[in-house]
């Protein structure tokens, strides 16, 4: 992966990434957290749509991670490598960052509706 900045394909380095990861596995893992105190409380089923917040954050930082690339840097038209933080002073870079970060939160959203929907129906139908 580059470590220096790409429009649209890369603007954070190494401990960016790592951090994106961090993020991602703690979203997930409060996302099984919930959904195990949903059933096991015997809560109505309904609030399983309550999954969708955490896994959509989580799938978008391991978007952000894997592609190392973030959607918030971009939209404030910075980048952020291990041993060099800037600004974009390009306006042509800053629209591709902009579209490239877009892309990735509605990816995140997506698969967090996605999966909210799995689960919800394998839940409903149990």
């Amino acid at each position: 992966m580059s470590s220096q900045y790409e429009a649209g394909v890369c603007n954070i380095g190494g401990s960016e990434r790592r951090r994106r990861r961090r993020y991602a596995a703690v979203a997930f893992v409060a996302a099984l957290a919930y959904l195990v105190v949903v059933l096991a409380s015997s809560l109505p089923t309904l609030l399983l749509v309550g999954l969708f917040v955490p896994l959509a954050i989580g799938f978008e930082m391991a978007l952000q991670a894997r592609r190392a690339f973030c959607a918030s840097l971009a939209l404030s038209g910075e980048y952020a490598f291990d041993d060099e933080r800037g600004q974009v002073a390009d306006s042509d870079a800053r629209r591709t960052d902009r579209a490239a970060g877009l892309k990735l939160t509605v990816l995140g959203i997506a698969g967090g509706a996605v999966t909210t929907a799995v689960v919800y129906g394998v839940v409903s139908l149990l």
